[in-house]
């Protein structure tokens, strides 16, 4: 007779087949399970059961689940520098339509830089461990995460050397007209004096959306200087609410004087105020030549600082050679 449970019979060694010996590599197998299959672990701090899915430890509060912590930080930097960059170039393209549009947008994205480098990029060192170079620190923070910005897929590639320049060329047009050409136009429908006088307002170059250049192009037998200087005033009016680096005069694409943008602003304000004796006769000095000098250098009356200020701003073309005789003829 043999005990319950024995694996073999004790008298003549025979196994006994009915009844399923314990192994001992049953035992080693359940300790070397992956220690993802353990609901419970010690923590390496604090030696507290913590689960074995945990970033902190509930009691003693240190991360241990670094890999994790740094997987969603770097998620959160990749989506924040992504949208900053998104936000800089909608900035930049929207300056040449809607100037506060794309400096908000800027504004965005610059705040948007300073959460991206804000965000640490290594979990906080615990209590017991050594504190890490401040220089390192400032390495790893300062460290740019690579973006992808996704293009659509184009089966013919040459479209993007050419549909781009095409779309570049007509949001310049469209902004160089909407906000600078139209306003003119309005201008010159309004008085029938200025009928026959062609001005082109544009940005300096077409591109740089703080310098605005007015170009006088042509004029007819009917204008008069007043007339001129009418047509100025009133564009100034019509830009007295915007703020520019500088305005230049040319006649026929030659640049001849320049005033900076307050000045020119405070033009437009002092016409709409009907202050006829700043806008007559005192603000020759506010404009400069292209050499940077003043360009009214006469000691007479303010009637001859204004003559003269035409007469060297668009008098001496032989196409408007009448009209400069006729100002001669006039002092």
């Amino acid at each position: 007779m043999n005990e319950p449970g024995a694996a073999a019979c004790s008298t003549c060694g025979l196994l006994v087949v009915n009844v399923a010996p314990k192994r001992r590599s049953e035992d080693f197998a359940q300790r070397k399970r992956r220690s993802s299959d353990i609901e419970d672990v010690q923590c390496p701090f604090c030696e507290g059961t913590i689960n074995s899915r945990a970033i902190r430890c509930r009691h003693c509060s240190e991360i241990v689940n670094e890999t994790y912590y740094r997987e969603r930080n770097r998620r959160i930097r990749t989506r924040i520098n992504y949208t900053s960059w998104v936000a800089y170039l909608f900035g930049l393209g929207a300056l040449l339509v809607f100037r506060p549009v794309g400096l908000l947008s800027i504004a965005t994205g610059l705040l948007l830089s300073i959460v991206y480098y804000a965000i640490p990029v290594e979990p906080p060192p615990a209590r017991n461990a050594k504190k890490t170079p401040f220089g390192t620190f400032i390495r790893r923070q300062l460290k740019m995460e690579r973006v992808a910005f996704p293009l659509p897929h184009l089966r013919n590639k040459k479209l993007i050397f050419v549909g781009t320049p095409l779309i570049a060329a007509l949001v310049g047009y469209s902004a160089n007209f909407l906000l600078l050409q139209q306003p003119m136009n309005d201008v010159l429908k309004e008085n029938a004096a200025f009928r026959g006088m062609d001005v082109s307002t544009h940005y300096e170059y077409w591109v740089i959306p703080g310098v605005v250049v007015y170009d006088l192009r042509g004029l007819s037998f009917r204008q008069t200087p007043i007339d001129v200087h009418t047509a100025l005033l009133e564009f100034a009016t019509k830009m007295k609410d915007k703020r520019y680096s500088r305005v230049e005069l040319a006649y026929r694409g030659i640049e001849k004087f320049s005033i900076d943008g307050g000045s020119f602003q405070k033009l437009g304000v002092e016409y709409a105020k009907h202050d006829f004796d700043f806008v007559l006769y005192k603000f020759p000095r506010l404009f400069h030549a292209e050499d940077g000098s003043h360009p009214i250098t006469t000691t007479g009356s303010g009637r001859d600082a204004l003559l003269q200020f035409h007469r060297e701003w668009y008098g001496q073309d032989q196409m408007t050679q009448t009209l400069g005789n006729g100002m001669l003829a006039g002092r």
